[in-house]
């Protein structure tokens, strides 16, 4: 006896195992989302563009050194003095070079300074990416969820169609119904199953979209905790939710350190045609033989350059440097009314999803009771097949609208998140 508790209880473990492992939950999506979405890669990939801009602006500030070798045969006529003659004889010389940057009036300061700004801001755009990911997921996710209830319902309307159906016939056949009532139950069953068959496309479309944001193929015996129901109450100030979004959301961010870095490209090029000063040094071995001493020798020095003229690039480097800035600092200002717009556009479709739930909830009641009364006058012959049909529409459309005030509530809470940028 002992024996088979301990195998039943191993089955049961085991079922339980792989039951969890078909079921997928919002945050299981949203993890295989983050690693699956192109749209993650391709933020990435910018970001990492970004940061070695950055460093190659940042190499600047470090000598540059390199070693040349050369290695030359000579061979011909020679004039030694007023006399030609014939020969040849080899050279060989190698050397290091180094030169270092002392200063050039903030020119790459500027750059270095633009450049690690841009940076930050590909790694705002990087994490908005992600944000969109997550919200997309969030949509889908919910969205699958709706379409799977909402086929229930039409399933459950054929189901309850059919049953009046047979009740139709069953009364036509004793005489106490007219022919119509059974015509007017065969086109309901007509029409449910109509409504039955967009309602599986719907389903099938819904999981394909799923599918797309997690940016993997589903098993087809996959299926998703379902939380639509019993939202979370929603406690958000619109104006803490703005003041939220000036903070948090990396489009803001991105915008207002983009303004930044251009300022300091501007700074960069305005120090154009100022002087540069650097140190330069070498050291450097020659000779003719390589089985022979080689000779050596250095050299140090201080170079100072100052550009004079160079076409008027220095006045275009400036011009399209202050362009740059005022477009990025336009952009900045519409950044911040697409924010303020999006943040409340969210917030009150999501109070108005919220009322929505509880009206529609009661609205589902109604139609019930409506629908077991007309239920119960067909049956004792003092109601019409169109009350019933008219009590079953009804009931429908109130319990798909319940569904969508729930779909909605929660697709209304994910956006105003990434409205003000606390997407997870």
């Amino acid at each position: 006896m002992q024996r088979f508790s301990f195998l039943f209880l191993y089955l049961f473990l085991v079922s339980a195992c792989f039951a969890q492992s078909d079921t997928l939950t919002l945050q299981q999506c949203v993890d295989i989302a983050l690693k699956n979405n192109p749209q993650i890669r391709v933020a990435e990939g910018n970001f990492d563009a970004a940061e070695a801009s950055f460093v190659l602006a940042r190499s600047a500030y470090f000598p540059q050194i390199s070693f040349q070798a050369s290695g030359t045969k000579n061979a011909g006529t020679f004039l030694v003095g007023p006399i030609a003659r014939p020969g040849e004889f080899n050279s060989y010389a190698a050397s290091f070079q180094g030169q270092q940057l002392l200063f050039d009036f903030g020119r790459t300061i500027g750059r270095v300074s633009s450049s690690s700004n841009f940076a930050d801001a590909s790694e705002q755009e990087y994490k908005g990416a992600q944000e969109n990911v997550v919200l997309n997921t969030h949509v889908a996710y919910y969205g699958l969820l709706q379409a799977q209830r909402v086929r229930d319902v039409n399933s459950e309307t054929v189901k309850q169609t059919e049953e009046h159906l047979k009740q139709a016939q069953a009364f036509y056949k004793v005489g106490r119904n007219p022919q119509f009532d059974v015509v007017k139950a065969e086109v309901d069953v007509a029409n449910a199953n109509v409504n039955l068959i967009t309602a599986e496309n719907a389903l099938k479309l819904a999981r394909v979209q799923l599918e797309n944001a997690l940016g993997v193929k589903l098993k087809e015996d996959i299926v998703l905790r379902d939380d639509l129901e019993v939202p979370q109450e929603s406690n958000v100030d619109v104006k803490a939710a703005l003041a939220t979004a000036f903070q948090t959301r990396p489009e803001v961010i991105a915008s207002r350190t983009r303004v930044e870095a251009n300022k300091a490209l501007v700074t960069s090029a305005k120090a154009a045609h100022l002087p540069a000063i650097s140190v330069t040094g070498g050291y450097s071995w020659r000779g003719f033989a390589l089985d022979q001493p080689l000779y050596n020798s250095w050299n140090v020095g201080l170079s100072f350059s100052v550009p004079i003229f160079e076409g008027w690039a220095v006045v275009a480097g400036v011009d399209q440097a202050n362009a740059n800035l005022k477009a990025a600092q336009a952009s900045d200002d519409a950044t911040t009314q697409s924010v303020v717009l999006d943040v409340q556009e969210q917030y009150l479709a999501l109070q108005e999803s919220a009322q929505r739930i509880a009206a529609s909830k009661k609205l589902v009641a109604q139609a019930e009771e409506a629908l077991r009364l007309s239920q119960g006058r067909y049956n004792f012959g003092a109601g019409s097949p169109i009350e019933i049909t008219d009590a079953q529409v009804t009931l429908s459309n109130a319990r798909i609208t319940y569904i969508q005030s729930l779909y909605d509530y929660r697709v209304a809470t994910a956006r105003l998140q990434r409205a003000m940028g606390i997407m997870e």
